[in-house]
């Protein structure tokens, strides 16, 4: 399952990178780039040991069609450890690398998946498949992204999050 979800990730970023010089060349209103920030509540196998996540995000948005496009992220987001008793804390992050599409069935509001390689650190230590279903509010300058992120390895390291993003250019 480990080499299945490198080897996909490898394949959609190489496409996605193709695809983005390609594109850049002949408009420069088809690609976006964004960062910011993600916060949320653990939920699956975590969320006994842990009490909330705080991440950041950097993602490339490529319009493939009028409501269409592909999207590219990575990011940090750690999960902050309850007191277990005796000063215990298993505190833990994962760094997912995600491709997918997303469908905008009006202009600005968008439903997409993406899927990947999630990087565990800390005490959670590891690698596994990563996915993240997600809806969406894109505005000019901002996107804000509800979206379920996992990492699933053993069990599942996953959260229910908002990440806000600020657009760096482009368009919509």
């Amino acid at each position: 399952m480990k080499k299945f979800a490198v080897i996909l990730t490898v394949i959609g970023a190489s496409v996605f990178s193709t695809q983005v010089n390609a594109q850049s060349k002949s408009s420069s209103g088809d690609f976006t780039f964004a960062g910011g920030i993600n916060v949320g509540l653990p939920v699956g196998d975590v969320h006994n040991i842990a009490s909330f996540v705080l991440g950041a995000k950097i993602q490339g948005e490529l319009k493939f069609a009028d409501n269409i496009t592909g999207v590219a992220t990575t990011g940090y987001s750690h999960y902050f450890g309850k007191d277990l008793g005796g000063g215990v804390k298993i505190n833990g992050g994962e760094v997912p690398i995600l491709v997918g599409p997303r469908f905008y069935p009006s202009e600005n509001f968008f439903v997409g998946a993406q899927i990947g390689v999630g990087f565990l650190t800390g005490d959670y230590n590891g690698t596994g498949f990563a996915y993240a279903p997600q809806i969406g509010y894109n505005a000019d300058n901002f996107q804000a992204i509800l979206a379920y992120d996992a990492v699933s390895k053993n069990g599942t390291v996953a959260n229910i999050g908002l990440t806000f993003l600020y657009k760096f250019g482009g368009g919509k």
